[in-house]
């Protein structure tokens, strides 16, 4: 039986019960966390940090897998891993299997099997389509380990089920993500020892479908960390609309049973989502979206993120609008704002129709409830530092609202840096924080100029690099977005909550900051 599983040198019960002081302990498992050196490659993970966010967190457990077996060689690596579980009985070791030197990729397995929880596989290893990976898997499954394998592009979850099928031993897609959930899903209800890990499952509904499609007992917490926000996966299981019994599955129950885990003291217990006072969500869209989120009435995505984030107000653009036809979107983006809901609106740019998104704010600008512009520059094909960006910038200049720009392009910051200065009076939002998730670049920028700000919405996002952007920007250039309803408000708010915002900046950061901003004061 899984559950009845032991490892030699790390028996199930023998171990000491992490965290018996007054750190909060919910009984939580975190099957994907990682640790490396303090310098290097390999660095920005090192032990105390993952052991640190863990006691924050309340999480009981954490199974983790050493950066310098990926990065470096595995076998050094995979014993510095043991190494640093010996020191840390809330570590359960995840060996890293490469396929690299030919006398000794498959031979490491079973030098390693009996010491670890688990086997990892990434790189060359993934998606096990050549013979030297198909045999690396088959190995490391003949030790009745479950194997983690990391997704990295449409069908690959397909084509590890496959491959995994006659292996006998449960397989972790690591990475479910948005961009092929449709596949993973339908892969993983095709293949039953499939399951999935919440690292990536940052859209709205990811939760909920995931539970529906193939049941609570094959979604398992991972998050990433000390990487990831270990919070954004907390909230977004915690707030699912699923039963109580199928959140504790996924927050712990799942890994004891999968990895013959020793049982906690105390049953996994559900933390509570703390949420913001109020809010003002700066970046959000209206519908339809052509992602795998479920779908939202336009009309009902303000109620939506005044009971997931207490927001009341929330400012979005037409998806219909940046990628296929502006003037329907724009006009949509009139129709459902200025109704005195707290719903409002950027008109979409079009960079390479300057004259119609002109012609656009002549007719939508002063509407009710519209606020300010938008462009994206990855969909309209056009970079950050092009002519026809800074041409549809003189347009938004004379209309003088805040713009939000999704950027692109090699140079982005310097150009819009330009964009800033060429234009000092136009306030300038950066859409993520930077090229899609936040970037010390954006940071730098609000610190540059005054009329540039950032919110950080994104299912990318470097707890790091967002601690490190908070020491850099003004606090009233700092803005709360969620890209809702693409994304899960409460994934999102577990970035802002991990990035430590001081509480005498938190009103400014959810409101305060885009009130004053947008006029809304």
């Amino acid at each position: 039986m899984e559950g009845e599983r032991a490892l030699n040198g790390w028996q199930a019960g023998t171990r000491p019960d992490p965290d018996a002081g007054a750190d909060p302990d919910y009984g939580i498992v975190d099957v994907n966390t990682q640790i490396g050196s303090h310098h290097g490659r390999a660095a920005g993970a090192p032990p105390e940090d993952l052991a640190r966010e863990r006691r924050e967190h309340g999480v009981r457990l954490t199974l983790a897998r050493h950066r310098t077996a990926a990065l470096g060689e595995a076998t050094f690596g995979n014993s510095l891993l043991l190494e640093a579980a010996q020191a840390d009985p809330a570590i359960v070791p995840v060996a890293t299997l490469t396929v690299d030197r030919s006398d000794e990729y498959l031979r490491r397995i079973g030098a390693i099997a009996s010491k670890v929880a688990a086997f990892w596989l990434e790189g060359r290893a993934v998606p096990i389509d050549s013979v030297a990976s198909e045999n690396l898997a088959r190995t490391a499954a003949s030790t009745g380990r479950p194997l983690f394998i990391v997704l990295g592009e449409w069908a690959d979850a397909s084509r590890i089920g496959r491959a995994t099928a006659d292996l006998g031993v449960p397989v972790i897609l690591v990475g479910h993500h948005y961009d092929h959930s449709v596949d993973n899903l339908a892969a993983a209800r095709r293949y039953p020892h499939l399951h999935l890990e919440t690292s990536r499952m940052a859209h709205l509904g990811a939760i909920e479908v995931a539970v529906r499609e193939i049941g609570a007992e094959r979604v398992l917490y991972g998050s990433g960390a000390p990487f990831r926000a270990m919070q954004s996966g907390i909230n977004a299981i915690v707030a699912a609309p699923i039963s109580d019994d199928e959140k504790r599955l996924i927050l712990g129950d799942n890994a004891r049973r999968l990895f013959g885990l020793p049982s906690s003291a105390t049953a996994t217990t559900l933390p509570a989502v703390v949420r913001p006072r109020r809010v003002i969500d700066a970046h959000t869209h209206l519908g339809p979206l052509p992602w795998d989120a479920p779908y939202v009435d336009d009309r009902d995505l303000m109620p939506l993120l005044a009971a997931q984030n207490n927001a009341v107000a929330a400012v979005a653009s037409s998806v219909h609008a940046l990628g296929a036809d502006t003037d329907a979107g724009n006009a949509r983006t009139v129709e459902v704002c200025g109704a005195g809901t707290g719903q409002l609106g950027y008109i979409a740019g079009d960079p390479n129709d300057v004259e119609a998104t002109r012609d656009q704010i002549r007719r939508f600008g002063d509407k009710p409830g519209i606020v300010g512009t938008k462009v994206h520059c990855q969909w309209s094909g056009r970079p950050t530092g092009s002519r026809e960006i800074a041409a549809l910038f003189e347009v938004f200049a004379d209309y003088g609202r805040p713009v939000k720009i999704h950027n692109d392009g090699p140079d982005w910051d310097a150009r819009l840096l330009d964009l800033a200065r060429r234009h000092p009076r136009l306030p300038i939002i950066i859409a993520h924080g930077g090229l899609g998730y936040p970037m010390l670049e954006g940071a730098a920028l609000t610190a540059a100029a005054d009329n540039i700000y950032l919110e950080m919405c994104s299912s990318f996002a470097q707890i790091p690099t967002v601690r490190q952007m908070l020491h850099i920007m003004p606090p009233h250039k700092f803005l709360y977005g969620t890209d809702a309803p693409l994304l899960d408000p409460s994934f999102v708010l577990g970035t802002y909550q991990d990035a430590h915002i001081p509480a005498d900046r938190q009103d400014a950061t959810y409101h305060d900051n885009a009130a004053r901003l947008f006029g809304l004061a």
